[in-house]
């Protein structure tokens, strides 16, 4: 099963966040996904002015595990749940005398512990949040009590690692994953406190999420966690520590990617071959010409050009060769790799601008939809960008280093940067007038460019299709639009 959502990053940056599911039955579960980009004409983005390295470097792809769901109640009584795990450890680091014996395994604990909590304060906040009505506000005040307890019960092993014989830097990484569940708390705590104020809840009821967070607030001063320079204004130190913290505790669930060439070795004796025939061809016609005419003859200067043209042939030879193996063949073949360089995963990558009738008769009424005027695309035009996908995850090596039961599936979020495509743009605001009441009015407009999004999806559960626009101005993305497709295409 493979979930999808698509979201702004940055201002001229998309986001899409794939899960695919980890069937662990099978010796291989295995996925392809298409990302065709429909791109307007005027942007003059076409295969002469943007190329594959274009691009790639446009592209940016990071692959992590998809952190497991628990409850907060799970987190705090389940016996093999992150937290009872990291209180294990810890115990044992006190007792044994080489606690170094169990670092990586303290170091994780923590760090899952951060991305779990994460996760699950996400999921719970959601719910709190749909699970309403103007009537009847689900205010769940075991929500508060169970957080305070997981935090609670995390500080409660300060004392033991303090006293241990661990080396001073690991005894910090306790302290790091209390500064960033404090700051996730913070985070969640502050988005719930907007939405109850949005609708409306009695003053009463937000006493205890504003206390809450003045804990919390309290607790990080005690421990000098939001500690900056007097001259830092803008709080850059703040930011910057906080963003470096986060990459640090939920790394843990990131996995490293080994990026090869797919079909190098292929392609050089495609054109080593290539080369062989183009020099048999020339060699060939110059023995021929030297053993009918002699030399110094018009032929033998005919036989020169051959020698000169030796290299276009051998050059034309070798991209047929390619062209016609790019079907067997991606750009890049990448190996997904856990800390402990297993391979759990392959993702295979191919990019390619294609014709509109090229597209599969899905591909085609999906993107005909809702259009704002009957335009033939080949009068008109747009150009169509393919990104390919094909994975593959090895269900025997999947979270093994981390142990986690719960663990089931991987994330591949991929960013598609679409800052070379404003270099055509118009400005970002446009005068028009009107004729209003008898009166000419000039007004002012957003310019809008319209970048068409359709991904087709293949798993063992069929075909699944999404489709999403995305407006733009020369200032960046404005925002992105779903587009409803009809189901019976599914």
């Amino acid at each position: 099963m493979i979930k999808d959502s698509v979201k702004i990053h940055d201002n001229f940056s998309l986001e899409v966040k794939s899960i695919y599911e980890n069937n662990s039955k099978k010796r291989k579960t295995k996925y392809d996904t298409i990302t065709y980009l429909f791109i307007p004409n005027g942007l003059n983005i076409n295969n002469q002015t943007y190329s594959q390295s274009n691009f790639y470097n446009d592209v940016k792809v990071y692959i992590r595990y998809d952190a497991s769901e628990y409850t907060l109640d799970d987190i705090i009584n389940l016996k093999n749940g992150p937290l009872k795990k990291l209180t294990k450890i810890v115990k044992k680091i006190t007792k044994d005398k080489n606690p170094e014996n169990y670092s990586l395994e303290f170091e994780s604990g923590i760090k899952m512990l951060g991305a779990i909590l994460n996760n699950t304060l996400r999921l719970e906040m959601t719910f709190l949040i749909e699970d309403h009505t103007s009537e009847n506000i689900n205010f769940d005040e075991t929500y508060f009590f169970n957080l305070k307890k997981i935090l609670k019960n995390y500080r409660a092993l300060f004392p033991l690692v303090e006293h241990s014989e661990l080396e001073d830097n690991l005894k910090r990484i306790i302290k790091y994953g209390d500064e960033y569940m404090s700051n996730i708390t913070n985070y969640y705590l502050i988005k719930l406190l907007d939405f109850y104020k949005s609708i409306k809840v009695e003053e009463e009821k937000l006493k205890e999420i504003v206390l809450f967070i003045k804990e919390e607030q309290a607790h990080r001063k005690l421990y000098n966690y939001d500690a900056t320079n007097d001259d830092d204004y803008y709080d850059e130190t703040l930011l910057y520590k906080r963003s470096q913290l986060k990459k640090y505790i939920e790394g843990v669930l990131f996995l490293n990617r080994d990026i090869r060439k797919e079909g190098a070795i292929f392609e050089q004796s495609i054109f080593a071959i290539a080369a062989g025939l183009a020099m048999a061809i020339s060699t060939g016609t110059a023995f021929y010409y030297q053993h009918v005419y002699g030399n110094l003859t018009l032929p033998f200067f005919l036989l020169v050009v051959g020698y000169m043209l030796r290299d276009r042939i051998k050059s034309s030879i070798g991209r047929l060769f390619i062209r016609k193996s790019s079907s067997f063949f991606h750009d890049y073949k990448i190996k997904i790799k856990d800390p402990e360089n297993n391979i759990i995963g392959i993702v295979k990558e191919n990019f390619a601008f294609v014709p509109f009738n090229k597209l599969g008769l899905e591909v085609k009424i999906h993107r005909e939809k809702n259009r704002f005027i009957d335009a033939d695309y080949d009068l008109f035009g747009e150009q169509i960008v393919q990104y390919k996908k094909k994975i593959v995850i090895f269900p025997k090596k999947f979270g093994k280093e981390i142990s986690d039961d719960r663990l089931k599936s991987i994330v591949d979020i991929t960013r598609i940067n679409f800052y070379r495509f404003i270099a055509q743009m118009d400005d970002p605001k446009k005068k028009y007038s009107i004729l209003k009441k008898g009166k000419i009015v000039n007004r002012v407009g957003n310019k809008i460019y319209q970048i068409n999004v359709i991904q087709k999806f293949y798993s063992e559960n069929g075909i699944q299709f999404r489709r999403y626009r995305v407006i733009m101005t020369r200032k960046g993305i404005k925002r992105i639009e779903t587009i409803a497709l009809d189901t019976d295409l599914q």
